[in-house]
């Protein structure tokens, strides 16, 4: 697979952004990659200037009619964003950029501008319900784009430190050509930081006893076929089969492996809404550890 170059890392200079820094700055010394800090400014409404992205060749002929307090709040937003990509991403390659318009759609028209390798965002909302709903930005970020998010354990207190790196990282396989990608990335990072792997399939095994020997048995041939790809590598593998919810049992096996990554896919391989897809938020929700999904 290609290795993580390009990150881009949204940035509301808030506390669940802060959070986020470690795992950027780790992922970009490790990758040699380089970080875009990006904020998008929506405070004129939309009926006075709608969003829009200019080619180069358009870039000195775009006004923005903001008003001289927009312009200074602006300018202020540039000058902390600078501050704070400084402080946290000095000893990486790092640009900022202020882009006009809607979060999600910033983000998305940046990642394909920018061939973005992955996003590194958090996942938590505002209000009262912030822990059970994920973000507005972040939901249609994982449902519009392509490429592989990696958002933060939902709950502050399950958070964990970054700074050594990734020592245990599940990945959640579905039985479908979507389980290539899964497995590749996993994999990838498994080797790069010399961290155990675990392959879970969840799913509701027939009631009958010998039917569910079977299927088990099967899908664990399957992953520990797929698995031997990495054995001259020296990755430690295993491989897990559960009855249960898919949240639920990627949630439990997570704690049980002591992971501190989990890998799940989205169905955008396919074209079409994966299995997965439809308990998506609730696997970031109950993770207890960030999730990529990809």
């Amino acid at each position: 697979m290609r290795p993580f170059r390009e990150i881009l890392f949204p940035s509301d200079l808030s506390q669940a952004v802060e959070r986020m820094v470690p795992y950027a700055r780790e992922m970009a010394q490790r990758f040699n990659a380089h970080v875009t800090v990006l904020h998008a400014f929506d405070l004129v409404p939309d009926y006075a200037v709608p969003p829009h992205f200019p080619l180069e060749c358009e870039a000195e002929r775009v006004f923005l009619p903001y008003t001289p307090e927009f312009h200074e709040r602006r300018q202020k937003l540039r000058e902390s964003l600078e501050e704070f990509a400084d402080d946290r991403f000095g000893s990486v390659r790092h640009a900022v950029r202020i882009e006009d318009g809607d979060p999600a759609t910033v983000i998305a028209w940046i990642a394909q501008r920018e061939g973005t390798d992955v996003i590194v965002m958090p996942t938590t909302g505002h209000g009262r319900f912030r822990r059970l709903l994920l973000g507005s930005v972040t939901a249609k970020v994982l449902h519009d784009i392509p490429c592989p998010v990696l958002t933060s354990a939902h709950q502050p207190d399950r958070a964990l430190a970054a700074a050594g790196g990734y020592r245990s990282v599940l990945c959640a396989v579905e039985m479908n050509r979507e389980a290539d990608d899964i497995l590749e990335v996993g994999g990838f990072l498994a080797e790069a930081y010399g961290a155990r792997l675990c392959l879970v399939h969840v799913e509701s095994i027939p009631s009958r006893l010998n039917d569910g020997q079977n299927t088990a048995e099967s899908i664990r041939l399957s992953f520990q076929q797929a698995l031997s790809n990495y054995a001259n590598a020296g990755v430690r593998a295993s491989v897990r089969i559960l009855d249960a919810s898919v949240p639920e049992g990627i949630r439990r096996t997570a704690i049980e492996q002591g992971a501190d990554l989990v890998v799940v896919g989205r169905g955008h391989q396919r074209g079409t809404l994966s299995r997965m897809w439809s308990p998506l938020y609730t696997i970031i929700r109950e993770s207890p550890c960030p999730v990529l999904s990809v």
